[in-house]
């Protein structure tokens, strides 16, 4: 029941925190066609929607569930992968909706937090009690002490390795999807191989995860290719996909509205051209 009474958050309004700007059919046709395909063969019946984000970093991920989603792409990931290598990312972010991932990842941050809140009241609680406990008017187990300063720990742990786990999943979609894991192969290879500067880190936010893998919300790209790689000999054909040529359009239209009106311009160019 908690499941289901786990909030839903809006995708537009997460995306608009991104300073995400949404793309229309007409405007980058082949992006659309790439995302309904896959949305197709993953069984996702309301495709999602797709939006730009104004980011040099390569950047990809969905928000929202089955009913109502988002895709998300960055301009550095247009820039930096080739187009199968973009399908293969946009089959693992559409293998989150197929799994309902961004549910469950919602309800295990509630779990979580539930357990913390318990945590904190029962460590409150031996607080109030420890001038009787002293005095010996009153006992405590040892046992359920340490459940209660622990069990915020173990939640944490196994929030994280729940993460993982959707991750692996996602990756096996993937190639599920494409009918080969060689696409996300390459992409994951290339992202990983992005140089990040110490000034960018700093600005943006963005560091890379580094330490034990247990204290990941993501598996090491070195780990995930190892598995992509163990399903390379299953024989399925590849899916391939024409290249996507509205990226030419991408640094346009993150400006907005002249975009709009140079794809309108472009499209009734190309009518008057075949008359």
């Amino acid at each position: 029941m908690s499941y289901h009474l786990t909030p839903r958050i809006s995708p537009l309004l997460v995306l608009r925190l991104y300073k995400g700007l949404q793309v229309s059919d007409h405007q980058m046709p082949g992006l659309h066609r790439m995302v309904r395909d896959i949305s197709s063969r993953a069984g996702i019946t309301n495709v999602p929607g797709l939006w730009l984000l104004p980011s040099s970093r390569p950047v990809a991920f969905v928000t929202g569930d089955r009913d109502s989603s988002a895709l998300a792409l960055s301009k550095g990931i247009l820039n930096t992968l080739e187009v199968d290598e973009l399908a293969g990312v946009v089959a693992h972010e559409l293998s989150h909706i197929a799994h309902n991932d961004n549910r469950i990842m919602w309800f295990s941050e509630v779990t979580v937090k539930m357990v913390k809140l318990l945590s904190i009241v029962g460590q409150v609680m031996v607080l109030i009690n420890l001038p009787a406990i002293f005095a010996g008017q009153r006992d405590i187990s040892l046992v359920l002490l340490a459940v209660v300063v622990v069990s915020p720990v173990l939640a944490m742990l196994l929030q994280l390795a729940l993460l993982r786990t959707r991750e692996f999943a996602a990756d096996t979609g993937s190639a599920e999807l494409m009918g080969s894991p060689k696409p996300l192969i390459r992409a994951l290879g290339k992202i990983e191989g992005i140089p990040t500067s110490l000034f960018k880190r700093w600005v943006t936010g963005h560091r890379e995860q580094k330490g034990h893998t247990l204290l990941r919300t993501h598996p090491p790209v070195n780990e995930r290719i190892s598995r992509l790689k163990k399903l390379e000999d299953d024989g399925k054909p590849q899916r391939t996909y024409t290249p996507v040529t509205e990226q030419e359009l991408v640094e346009m239209l993150l400006s907005g509205s002249r975009t709009r009106r140079y794809a309108v311009e472009k499209r009734d160019r190309g009518r008057g051209g075949a008359r």
